[in-house]
């Protein structure tokens, strides 16, 4: 595995080891996780989504060739994988269908390849808006978010640091970024569940 500008630029599948692919599989989880649960606006489905990438990866590894575009292939796929669970999905109405499609079809169009710094997709005012609506927030759920945010904590370290339940934690997390959403450019937020790694 090549490593450039904070990515890993290239991966040999076929001669990959299982420390290797745990390596990779900690690295990535987190973002191809938290991609799946934007899209879907479902948790429980974006983790398992990102898990069968995984899996699929591991099992499959003799037979791919990925290259330089491994970063790009985790997205794909996971964007794949979520458009099938939406038509799978019986219990949506058809508006509901159509909007997370939409919405899907949108996000699909930020993926790049992994050469690309995730930086240069933010727009120059981003942090001061993002600011902003953290200020609209019960205190309570900005400070979860701004630990996980900005510094990097897990769900079950904040749970910690913050003596709460851990599924509160995750349901402040999942509530701000709900509301961030709403109020964020696609291409901005996109972003920011990339780089919000609470998994």
């Amino acid at each position: 595995m090549e490593k450039h500008r904070g990515h890993i630029s290239s991966v040999d599948l076929q001669t990959l080891s299982q420390p290797e692919f745990e390596e990779l599989f900690c690295r990535f989880y987190p973002q191809v996780a938290s991609y799946a649960t934007v899209i879907l606006d479902d948790r429980t489905a974006g983790e398992d989504i990102a898990q069968e990438v995984f899996v699929y990866v591991w099992e499959k590894r003799k037979e791919l060739y990925v290259g330089e575009g491994f970063y790009s292939y985790l997205f794909q796929s996971a964007y794949s994988r979520c458009i099938d669970h939406i038509h799978r999905n019986k219990r949506l109405e058809k508006y509901a269908k159509e909007s997370l499609l939409r919405f899907a079809a949108e996000y699909q169009s930020y993926i790049d390849n992994d050469s690309q710094a995730l930086k240069e997709l933010f727009s120059k005012d981003f942090e001061e808006r993002l600011n902003a609506l953290l200020g609209n927030l019960q205190e309570a759920r900005r400070q979860v978010f701004e630990l996980v945010y900005r510094d990097g904590l897990k769900a079950r370290e904040v749970s910690v640091k913050l003596n709460i339940p851990q599924r509160t934690v995750e349901s402040h997390i999942y509530l701000a970024m709900k509301y961030l959403r709403e109020h964020l450019s696609p291409s901005d937020f996109f972003i920011l569940a990339l780089l919000c790694k609470y998994f």
